[in-house]
């Protein structure tokens, strides 16, 4: 009976060896996919990181870009500003003289007109003598 027990022994520890060598390929086998999976999922993590790394970059370039223009922009409308002040300052001016000039020309239209009406009568009175 003894040699049987051993048989079976020996047969029971093959199969759980054998069963045991099974689930180690299996967990393997298991491990490696995981590990091809994940492998896969951190290279697509990887790429869309470069892809909005790059679109980073390019949005803040093209952003620096904006806000120098806006300073050039910016700086042109106050000079522009500045030259508008003074040419108003300017037509002011221009038109303070232009106001004072015409009423120096209706003073010395009626000026004229006075000379011309006395000398109208020093002719009379020249005709008379």
């Amino acid at each position: 009976m003894t040699p049987i027990l051993i048989i079976v022994i020996v047969l029971v520890v093959a199969l759980l060896a054998w069963l045991a060598y099974r689930a180690s390929t299996r967990r393997r086998v298991e491990r490696e996919r995981t590990r091809e999976r994940l492998d896969t999922e951190a290279s697509g993590h990887r790429q869309q990181l470069e892809a909005n790394a790059a679109r980073a970059r390019d949005s803040t370039h093209a952003a620096e870009q904006r806000f120098q223009r806006a300073d050039e922009h910016r700086t042109e409308a106050e000079r522009l500003e500045r030259q508008a002040t003074e040419h108003a300052r300017l037509a002011g001016e221009e038109e303070a003289a232009a106001q004072e000039l015409e009423a120096r020309g209706e003073r010395a239209s009626q000026a004229a007109k006075r000379h011309d009406e006395r000398a109208a009568e020093a002719e009379d009175r020249l005709e008379q003598l």
